[in-house]
């Protein structure tokens, strides 16, 4: 690619150098004349020096510039130049002649050469910055095009991005051929909807971004590509709705650099704020929002590596009697940039990245190891620890619990898996085939948050449940809604018609305890129970309760 570039400029110089080139050419035309004269005659070879400015001027100048720069060199070298100075012996014109038509002819060949050279090298530079399927600018086009804007005009510039959503669940009903026919008949709208007042440009197959240089121009724009959301798109005879948001961003206000700024509009569009509105404005609060993410993430990377997180026990108990169920394991993390992280802003972050295998994995050690300890003491319990839908397509997951039981051999029993009733329902099939290998190892399984995600209970059919956790939106309330009573009831009821153990979370008063131990509940946790606490409390804990009668 640099030599790509080292041939680029300079076959397409500014007219500064061009002059420069010029008399570079001409100099040396003077000097070859003069080297001739000194040297004795058109018989040496000097003369062929000459080729350099001849082959040069067709390179820089075309045909045009190698046929003048030949013809310029053969009447140099003219008839009246003698062939041997001492002899005084003068040229045969034939020869003078032969060697004109030759000069010409290899500036000619040069010339022809560099307008291949330049097609070609143009042709190139046009598919690096336009997209192949709908002949717009991409973006590497949109920034070409962004850097003249912005320095032919002291303007602001507008930046709109258009995200179609929905596109991957329509290339899986058409495939990829309907696809891309949809998206050329949409950029063509947009071209028209767009008109001469900014200019398109394709981001991504599902992106699209217009440089719109009068903010005055920006509503009817938005306008008009709004019209297309409200139509329906005719491919293979089936009706299309293409749902668009728009995210807008403005030079030099929100940012300096195009990428920036793109990456701005897309944040608009995507901020939770954000969802329901078809046309989002950036702001700035969002992209601190954005950067402290993007910090955690950092700084979450190096807790991993360092191994500066640490785990917290909560623990669960059997409201029957009283007795030690085990515990939660729950990730903490005191950060010393960040101060104390909330699991709740770093775990969603670690679950988008792969972090969250690194993570996974520290988690499973420590709470095995920590329950190697307890063994010791004679203390052992089961402890849960939470998992991510990725986890399940971690191909190496299974192994490295495998090992790890065995290296601390712990009884596979006393290891849960807990998954939260939301991923579940979302990716069933997937979590379904995993679930089974946790329990072929022997591990149990624990459906978290229960209540919260079920838009069908096909998965209490289907998956290898163990445990069932009720989420605490609907324990806490159990003392003054009768809905939310009656959805625990329920589900206790359910619990056991299908032989699986049932827990309720975040029991915080001794009513909530007293109602769910009436109503045939089988565990708990909370903070009337217990909050969660570091293992050397959480050891001295189940001393003081293990053996409770």
């Amino acid at each position: 690619m640099k030599y790509f570039d080292l041939y680029k400029h300079i076959i397409f110089l500014d007219r500064r150098m061009k002059y420069l080139i010029v008399l570079l050419i001409v100099a040396i035309f003077i000097s070859v004349y003069v080297i001739v004269e000194i040297a004795g005659g058109t018989q040496f070879v000097h003369l062929h020096i000459l080729y350099i400015p001849i082959i040069l001027s067709g390179f820089l100048f075309s045909v045009r510039g190698g046929i003048g720069a030949g013809i310029a060199a053969g009447l140099l070298m003219s008839p009246f130049m003698p062939s041997i100075h001492s002899y005084d012996l003068s040229q045969p014109f034939f020869l003078w002649a032969l060697r004109l038509v030759f000069f010409t002819l290899v500036g000619a060949t040069a010339g022809i050469a560099s307008s291949i050279f330049r097609d070609y090298l143009e042709e190139l530079e046009l598919k690096q910055i336009t997209d192949f399927l709908t002949g717009l600018p991409n973006l590497s086009g949109l920034v070409q095009t962004f850097s003249k804007l912005i320095n032919n005009t002291n303007q602001s510039c507008i930046i709109v991005v258009i995200e179609l959503f929905q596109i991957n669940d329509i290339e899986l009903a058409l495939g990829t051929e309907g696809t891309r026919t949809l998206l050329k008949e949409l950029s063509e709208d947009l071209k028209k909807a767009v008109g001469k007042q900014g200019i398109l440009g394709v981001l991504q197959p599902h992106q699209f971004a217009i440089l719109v240089p009068e903010e005055n121009n920006v509503s009817e724009i938005l306008k008009n590509c709004g019209i297309f959301s409200q139509q329906s798109y005719q491919i293979k005879n089936i009706p299309l709705f293409i749902e668009m948001h728009f995210g807008i961003s403005r030079y030099p206000s929100d940012d300096w650099d195009l990428d920036n700024l793109t990456r701005k509009a897309l944040i608009a569009i995507n901020a939770p704020t954000n969802h329901d509105e078809r046309v989002s404005r950036f702001d700035k609060s969002t992209d601190d929002v954005s950067n402290h993410n993007l910090v955690i993430l950092h700084q979450l990377k190096n807790a991993i590596d360092n191994k500066s997180l640490y785990l917290e026990y909560q623990p669960k108990v059997y409201l029957q009697t009283d007795k030690v169920l085990g515990f939660e394991a729950l990730v903490r993390w005191d950060d010393h940039l960040l101060g104390q992280v909330s699991p709740e802003d770093f775990i969603p972050l670690a679950e988008k990245t792969l972090l969250i295998h690194p993570l996974t994995q520290w988690l499973i050690e420590t709470s095995l190891n920590q329950m190697h300890e307890w063994d010791k003491k004679g203390l052992l319990v089961p402890i849960s620890i939470n998992f991510a839908m990725k986890n399940f397509y971690n191909p190496s997951i299974f192994a490295t619990l495998t090992q790890l039981l065995d290296f601390y051999r712990i009884p596979q029993h006393f290891l849960e898996i807990e998954v939260t009733e939301t991923s579940v329902v979302s990716s069933l099939s997937t979590i379904a085939l995993a679930l089974n290998q946790f329990r072929e190892i022997g591990l149990k399984i624990v459906i978290d948050d229960f209540g919260t995600g079920q838009a069908s209970q096909q998965y209490l059919l289907e998956l290898p449940i163990d445990v069932i956790k009720i989420d605490k939106v609907f324990v806490q309330s159990i003392n003054h809604n009768p809905a939310a009573a009656a959805i625990v009831k329920n589900a206790i009821l359910l619990a056991h018609d299908l032989k699986v153990k049932i827990i309720a979370e975040g029991i915080e008063t001794r009513k909530q305890y007293d109602l769910l131990k009436q109503w045939g509940c089988d565990g708990g946790q909370g903070y009337l129970i217990g909050r969660s606490m570091k293992g050397t409390d959480a050891t001295q804990w189940l001393k003081d309760n293990l053996n409770k009668k």
